[in-house]
This record gives C-alpha cells, structure tokens and sequence, in this order.
C-alpha cells in the first residue's frame, strides 16, 4: 500500500503545514512499493506498446497512463478507451473531443499512436551551432578578403564591405532561425536559396551550392545507410550536414520519445499523490489538485473564454472558485454565458484576476486556495459567527497580497 500523506490540521492549518512538507511527503510516496513498482513496469514496458489497444489490453501500463490523467476510474471502461485512443484528438468529431472533458483530450494527445516525423532542425536550439559555425565561416573570409591590398589600403572601402557583410550576415542570421523550424522537406531547403547557403556554409560545402541534384541525394538519404551519397563521396562536410539535418529521420510514435515514459511517471505519481491526500481531507486535496491544474490550464494557447469555460466544464475547478466566491448553490443552474460573465467579475473583484494567464502566477494561485480553505470551513463550522471569521480573514489577505 501507498504511504498515507501526514496532514495535521484541518482547512488552511492543514494546508499551510502540508505545503513546508510537500516534496519530502511525495518523494516517500513515490519510493513506497506499488508505485515504484508500477511506475517501473511502466518505464520497462511502455516502449513495446505500438497501438492503444495494446496499451488497454495491457491492465497494468493501462493503470498507470490512466492514473496520470486522472481517469482511473475508468479502467474498465475498454471499448471507450479503444476508441478514444485509436481515434485521437486531433478531429473535432473524435470522440475525446466530443466527450468535452479534457482529461480525455489529454490522454489521447499524449499516446498519440500515429508516426510522425521529427526533424532535428525542428527542434528548439537547433539554429545555434549551425548559426554559430556560419557566422564564423562568413567573418573569416571577410577577415582574409579585408587583407587583400584593395582594401587594406582604402581604409574607406574596407569600412564600407565590412559593414555590408555584417549587416547581411546579421539579417541572413534572422532568417535561417526565423524559417527554420518551418522547413518539412528537402524540397523547402533546398529551394530557399538563404535557408541552402546557411546550412552550406556552416559545413564548409558552399562550392555545391549549384548541385541541387546531389544535395538533394545527399539531404534526403542522410548517413544511417552506408550507400547513402554522401557516405559513397566519403565527404565530411556532406555527411556531417546530412547528419545534422536528419532528412533521413525514420517516423516514430509519441511513447518512442526519449522523455515520454518518464514524464507519464511524473504525472501518475503526482496524481496518485494528490489522490492519497485526497483520502484524508477532500478539502485539502481538491486544493492540492487545483494548485497544479490552475497553472496549467492558464498556459494554454487559448482565448479567456475558453479557459474560464474550461473551470465551469471541470467540477473540481468549478467547486473551487465557486467556494472561493461564495457564489450560490443554484449558480450552475443559470445560463451558461451568464454564468461566465459572473464568474469573471467576480474572480476579478475578489482576487484580481483580468486576464486567466494571471493564474500562472503562485500569488494568485494562492489567494484563489486561501478563500477555497476558509470558506470551506467556516461552511463545516456552520452560524453567522464563523461565516463573518472567515470573511474578516478573507478581507485581511486580500489586502496583504495586493
């Protein structure tokens, strides 16, 4: 059995002593049999699952990838599950769209079974070497070509191509890493004349610039096959290019990245772990869980709107500013539009919230908790008496974090 999280106290006492003991309390969680057991298995296995029916069929892989999104509840429920995940979430008329509870959305996202390409010139930070290296390569022959007597001595026409130079390198710079992360074939590169004299130039193969035929061969059947054309020419600065850009990638599934399996452990052992504290105080829990979802949801690439929508589609959200706002009972009956004009006025009287992004920020985060917790337990206290207590706390933090 998992380690039971210790939280001595109730409401924001509870919280408060939970929150200088949380990493230590999850680090033990996590090192506890069954979940460093499962989280294992998970790690060890999950490379050899090639479509979501494997994975369903797969009981205890399936536990853990459900637990991580939140949906072990549903293990039994195959059929769904079979379709969410052969289905995606990319089309809006997949069923994990049209279920519109995110959790689903989340889960088919990352066991995503479909291949895919990822170039290595797509990646985030790959422009800096190739850049690094072109801009070494153009200010070197520049340096050579000022030492030339035609412009060493007309100290005028020196100033004047040095400038040229730089400005042109400062912009051809510009728009390699600009365009980059844009390219999706040989094709792309090579018809981009710019793009093409970067990736030459940064290898030391500017004189093949006119080659397209055989920079096409090269780019395309890249290095891992030896009769690829630049392995047969034997030419280093054709095959290091050719590596670097990795044309000849072969297409992978999500679960084949080098980091899925253990960010999916990351997220089962936390949700297993907010699930535990759960179990001891569904108050404290629901805010542990609102103290990593608000955050995540805030950095969203998706209008206010939709993200405000989002809490009143999640009821572990809704329950928490509708606590924190002391909004009625009945407020879920009303319009649903009218419902989020209140609950935006509100959150942003009460805490200061005008823009949902701001959620991203602890501060705010921690101002939505601290109403959720008081209110919570001034309601289990019940009478006027600890309802005015917990407003006069209410009133004393907003003021202390303005």
């Amino acid at each position: 059995m998992p380690i039971t999280p210790m939280i001595p106290g109730a409401g924001l006492i509870g919280w408060q002593i939970l929150q200088t003991t949380l990493k230590s309390q999850q680090k033990a969680f996590n090192s506890s049999a069954d979940v460093a057991r499962d989280a294992q298995y998970f790690k060890e296995n999950i490379g050899k699952i090639s479509s979501g029916d494997e994975l369903v069929e797969d009981r205890r892989l399936l536990s853990v990838a459900l637990a991580a999104f939140g949906l072990s509840d549903q293990i039994d429920s195959t059929y769904l599950l079979k379709r969410v995940l052969k289905e995606g979430a990319k089309e809006d008329t997949s069923l994990a769209r049209r279920l519109s509870d995110g959790r689903y959305v989340a889960l088919a996202s990352a066991f995503d079974f479909q291949k895919t390409v990822e170039y290595p010139f797509q990646k985030e930070g790959f422009s800096d070497d190739i850049l690094e290296a072109y801009d070494k390569k153009v200010r070197g022959d520049l340096e050579r070509l000022l030492e030339q007597p035609e412009y060493r001595d007309n100290a005028l026409a020196s100033v004047t191509l040095e400038s040229t130079v730089i400005s042109a390198l400062d912009i051809t710079k510009e728009n390699f890493e600009a365009k980059i992360a844009s390219v999706n074939s040989v094709d792309d590169l090579i018809s981009d004349p710019d793009l093409l004299k970067v990736a030459l130039g940064a290898f030391g193969a500017e004189d093949r610039i006119n080659s397209r035929n055989l920079l096409k061969r090269v780019f395309t059947e890249g290095t891992q096959d030896s009769n690829g054309l630049a392995n047969v020419l034997n030419d280093r600065s054709l095959i290091s290019m050719a590596k670097a850009f990795g044309f000849d990638a072969k297409p992978k599934i999500a679960i084949q990245a080098d980091n899925f399996a253990d960010n999916i452990i990351d997220n089962y052992q936390r949700q297993m772990f907010e699930d535990a504290i759960y179990e001891v105080d569904s108050t404290i829990g629901t805010a542990i869980s609102f103290q990593n979802a608000a955050p995540a949801l805030a950095g969203m690439d998706s209008s206010d709107n939709t993200k405000w929508f989002n809490v009143l589609g999640d009821s572990m959200m809704r329950n928490v500013f509708e606590t924190a706002l002391g909004l009625p009972s009945g407020f879920s009956q009303i319009d649903i539009d009218k419902q989020l004009e209140v609950l935006k006025e509100k959150a942003q009287n009460r805490f200061g919230i005008k823009k949902f992004t701001e959620l991203e920020d602890t501060a705010i985060v921690n101002r939505v908790i601290y109403s959720y917790l008081l209110q919570s337990q001034a309601s289990t206290i019940g009478g006027s008496g600890s309802q005015q207590i917990a407003l006069t706390l209410l009133s004393s933090l907003n003021s202390n974090t303005n």
